[in-house]
Parts: C-alpha cells; sequence; structure tokens
C-alpha cells in the first residue's frame, strides 16, 4: 500500500514540475531566494552604516564647534594630535615599541 503511494507520487508529473520549479526559483530566477537573502544582508549592513555614520557626524559636529567656541580646546588639540609648540618650548615624543615574543 505504502509503495503504491510512494510510487504514485514519483510518477506524478506536477510533483517533478513543482521540484523543478522550486529549485529554479531558489538557485536560478533572477528573483532566487538566495539573491534575496543576500540583498536583506546587505540592506542590514548598510542600515548599521548609515546609524554609524551619523552618530560619527553628531561627535564631529560637536567637535568642531567646541574648537570654534574654546581657544583651550584647540590648543591641547594642536599640541596633542600635530605636535605643536610654544617658542620657549622644548618637545618630547615618547613612543612605545611593540616587542614582537616568539613562542
Amino acid at each position: 500500500m505504502i509503495k503504491k503511494i510512494k510510487y504514485k507520487i514519483i510518477k506524478n508529473k506536477y510533483f517533478w514540475i513543482s521540484i523543478f520549479f522550486f529549485i529554479w526559483m531558489s538557485f536560478f530566477d533572477s528573483n532566487s531566494f538566495m539573491l534575496h537573502y543576500r540583498f536583506q544582508n546587505n540592506i542590514l549592513e548598510m542600515t548599521y552604516n548609515r546609524d554609524f555614520l551619523k552618530k560619527k557626524i553628531l561627535l564631529e559636529g560637536s567637535q568642531l564647534k567646541k574648537l570654534d567656541t574654546d581657544p583651550l580646546y584647540l590648543e591641547k588639540l594642536a599640541r596633542e594630535k600635530f605636535y605643536m609648540k610654544k617658542e620657549d618650548e622644548d618637545l618630547f615624543i615618547v613612543s612605545r615599541k611593540e616587542i614582537k615574543r616568539t613562542s
């Protein structure tokens, strides 16, 4: 009895057409499920990048506003990032060397 049912299903042309259609839509079609999955991942990555860049723009905007209004912050930034100094000062740059360890 079970063999007859299996045989009928396997011999059914609509079964094979459905299988073929599913495989075609999954992998080969221009609107395949795989392509939609990749697009969805790209959309999520782009929204993450957009949110990150929006936060960075707000942070940079606040730093720019602070640079325009606070001369002490401007001097601090010039000394730390650009190694600027006053005429009567000496500047010493101390850097750490990374030691490569061999195990």
